[in-house]
């Protein structure tokens, strides 16, 4: 087998399948967005397998220029077409959880149509005379007041770009007489690809070790030097060691670190996926624990808010940092969304002599002479105000967060932490 890289793969598959009828979007072939699904990249109906070999993703060239040739050579009548039954709107939590994110392109097309209905809808109006009329299919046959014309320069240039199994929809949509169109041809290859998605997310849901069914998506997966594999927690549990704090209060390069292999424990934040690296505070340069990829990423590119309030045990990960913990503080990247967050909760506008008690809406925009600058808007009333943050106020913020967190964790699960890293020597 000869494995080529992402790169050479994207050239190949570019040059071979020049002219395809089918108008291809191939930078997945480059991200490889899905590898944690299903170890595949999906183009139209044809999954192409990824490999790990030392730490690198590649392809075999044989799958490549097969797909691609099979691309060239496709057929497509484009006055053979057929018309597009969209599904009916439905809010996220009516929709069934298993069917969240499913292979399904016709409802693909009727989300990104109920969006710019909702936008069409929004737009200058004010937040209390939004409706849900943008849900219903209107007399002209889109959602809501939309037109087909209004739809497609909505979605121009770069959002043109946004795709359905690799390929570009909207290219080969028509809407004529209140109904939309797709070439019949392309309708069977996306009818194709849904089932293609479906498989491969069955068998990648499957515990290799007791062949439990797992979370449709890749809450079981886990890395391994081959790739992604599919592990229950139990399965994980018996293969990988719980990290026990042994390396709390030492620094990340130091060489007790370096000689530890952070695959080799369970995630200390999920404590279901195998880590993948040393996860350490980049303030104070203190080790924190091991965390799968997942988690890792999460805290370090997420929104800090974000992480805060939807992983569980987040703010007593970020204090296995000893510098943290002594200092009753975070990272400074959290400092701005624990103030934000405090102002959501406290400030209120004026409305008719009362005070407001609706949620408002608060946006950072930036540090300067010594305090964050916020902008507070109330969308119920359309009032706009600022609010300064003092830096000073703002780390007091932040200690109290700190404080009520370890307040509220249980004493055996942050004390010893807290006495080790006031009794730990200098760390190796």
């Amino acid at each position: 087998m000869a494995q080529i890289s992402p790169k050479l793969a994207h050239t190949y598959f570019t040059e071979l399948s020049a002219g395809s009828a089918v108008p291809l979007d191939l930078d997945d072939l480059l991200n490889m967005v899905h590898l944690r699904r299903h170890n595949h990249v999906v183009i139209g109906d044809i999954a192409l397998r990824c490999y790990k070999n030392k730490s690198k993703w590649t392809y075999d060239e044989r799958d490549i220029r097969r797909a691609a040739q099979e691309f060239a050579d496709f057929r497509l009548d484009v006055d053979d077409v057929v018309e597009v039954q969209l599904p009916a709107y439905r809010d996220y939590d009516e929709q069934d959880p298993e069917h969240r994110g499913r292979a399904d392109w016709r409802g693909k097309i009727a989300a990104w149509l109920f969006w710019q209905a909702r936008e069409k809808h929004h737009e200058g109006r004010l937040y209390e005379e939004w409706d849900d009329s943008w849900k219903c299919i209107g007399a002209g046959g889109l959602p809501g007041a939309l037109t087909w014309d209004e739809f497609i320069a909505a979605r121009s240039g770069n959002r043109l770009r946004e795709n359905i199994a690799n390929t570009r929809p909207l290219e080969l949509m028509t809407f004529s007489g209140g109904s939309l169109f797709v070439p019949r041809a392309y309708a069977e290859l996306l009818d194709r690809w849904e089932q293609v998605e479906e498989d491969l997310v069955a068998r990648a849901r499957t515990c290799k070790g007791c062949a439990a069914q797992g979370p449709r998506w890749g809450g079981w997966r886990t890395p391994s030097p081959l790739g992604y594999v599919t592990l229950c927690p139990p399965c994980s549990g018996a293969a990988f060691q719980r990290y026990t704090g042994h390396l709390r209060g030492v620094l990340y390069d130091s060489p007790r670190v370096r000689g530890t292999r952070a695959d080799d424990y369970l995630c200390c934040l999920c404590a279901e996926t195998r880590a993948a690296a040393w996860d350490h505070c980049h303030d104070h340069g203190f080790l924190r624990g091991p965390l799968c990829g997942s988690c890792n990423t999460f805290e370090g590119k997420s929104y800090p808010r974000s992480f805060l309030e939807r992983q569980e045990g987040a703010v007593l990960h970020l204090l296995e940092c000893r510098g943290c913990l002594e200092r009753r503080t975070l990272p400074g990247r959290y400092h701005v969304g624990i103030a934000q967050k405090h102002l959501e909760a406290t400030e209120r506008h004026r409305h008719r002599g009362r005070r407001c008690r609706r949620q408002m809406w608060v946006r950072h925009v930036e540090l300067a002479h010594g305090a964050h600058h916020f902008e507070l808007e109330c969308w119920w009333h359309s009032e706009t105000w600022t609010k300064d943050v003092t830096v000073p106020e703002t780390r007091a913020l932040v200690r109290d967060f700190v404080d009520q967190a370890l307040a509220a964790s249980q004493p055996d699960a942050v004390v010893p932490a807290a006495r080790a890293a006031s009794d730990t020597t200098s760390p190796a």
